[in-house]
């Protein structure tokens, strides 16, 4: 079978495997569609995660299962599945035995942690649950950020995740979603996503805009913009400091992106502010619901893609995925 293993910081290889042997307990999938996540494109130029074994990637995908042992009762062949690696001890794509970029996958013990899968309805299609994933780390975002009616919303970063954010908002009735991000693309799905207004924050200052379109409150005298809740998902540099520095009082900021760089806050303005800061990470519980939205409809999966590359074609998949001006999502088909 064909898996895509990296060797080193940038030696990504499509290879030939021997198919897994699979035990009483275990089932094996067959991969029909997987989405290339950001965590990847990181590890392709950082290396495998132990140096010097190379390391299968991918971890957003779905597909059919087509073996199960004998012992297994929680799954049987011709199940259409999604991979909920939240929830999963595997840890395919990030050191684990195998990855999603993969024609095979197998699931160990599967019966002892049966919410490594989710089962897809009929209406999904293998394409779109892929995405359940990053929809689900977006949402599972806003849950911690529990937004109220009437509230206002800055994004930093409408990658897939954001993106995921915006629909999530939508669907809890926040209208007033404005967002920043360096690409035009990404800008355009956000907006037609139900984003309010779209900005390059290299030519529109975000304390400004945010200004200009909802107001300051006075702070000893001093204006800051009016924003009652800020999602970090860009991982830029100094952002979380800048967004600590202006925001009004009583903002809420959850940051979502990995932090390359350490982060130096000003204690006095988030005390004096009484600013909350709120990690999310993964998507204990919001997997399935992303699944049941994408099934009613209620959740546009489709807005978020903008490549689909045969498997066979993974490495031009990656150099696209990697440029962020014109690609959100790219998908791999498998045949």
């Amino acid at each position: 079978m064909k898996v895509a293993i990296l060797h080193a910081p940038g030696d990504l290889r499509l290879e030939d495997r021997a198919a897994f042997t699979s035990g009483r307990a275990d089932l094996v999938i067959k991969v029909a569609a997987a989405g290339i996540c950001g965590t990847d494109l990181h590890f392709r130029h950082m290396g495998p995660r132990f140096p010097g074994q190379p390391m299968p990637l991918g971890h957003e995908f779905a597909g059919e299962v087509v073996e199960t042992g004998s012992e297994v009762t929680s799954f049987k062949v011709g199940d259409r599945v999604a991979y909920n690696s939240n929830n999963s001890p595997a840890d395919m794509g990030r050191g684990g035995e195998c990855g999603g970029f993969s024609e095979y996958v197998i699931l160990r013990e599967v019966d002892g942690h049966v919410c490594s899968l989710c089962r897809m309805p009929d209406t999904v299609s293998y394409d779109h649950a892929a995405l359940v994933e990053p929809i689900s780390v977006g949402t599972h975002a806003v849950n911690r950020a529990d937004p109220r009616p009437g509230e206002s919303v800055t994004i930093f970063g409408v990658g897939p995740i954001g993106l995921g954010m915006v629909m999530a908002l939508k669907l809890r009735g926040i209208e007033d979603i404005i967002v920043f991000d360096l690409s035009p693309l990404r800008r355009e799905r956000a907006l037609a996503l139900g984003a309010r207004a779209a900005f390059d924050p290299r030519e529109n200052p975000p304390a400004e805009i945010l200004g200009e379109l909802r107001g300051h409150g006075l702070i000893w005298g001093n204006p800051f913009p009016k924003t009652d809740i800020y999602f970090e998902v860009s991982g830029a540099r100094d952002m979380l400091s800048d967004i600590a520095r202006f925001c009004n009082k009583n903002s809420r900021i959850i940051t979502v992106a990995m932090q390359r760089h350490p982060v130096v806050l000003d204690g006095t303005k988030i005390m004096s502010k009484e600013t909350s800061i709120i990690g999310a990470q993964g998507y204990p519980v919001e997997f399935p619901q992303v699944m049941d939205g994408i099934a009613s409809g209620s959740i546009d999966a489709e807005q978020m893609i903008t490549h689909r590359f045969a498997f066979t074609d993974f490495l031009n998949a990656f150099e696209v995925a990697d440029q962020a001006d014109t690609a959100a999502k790219v998908v791999l088909q498998f045949n």
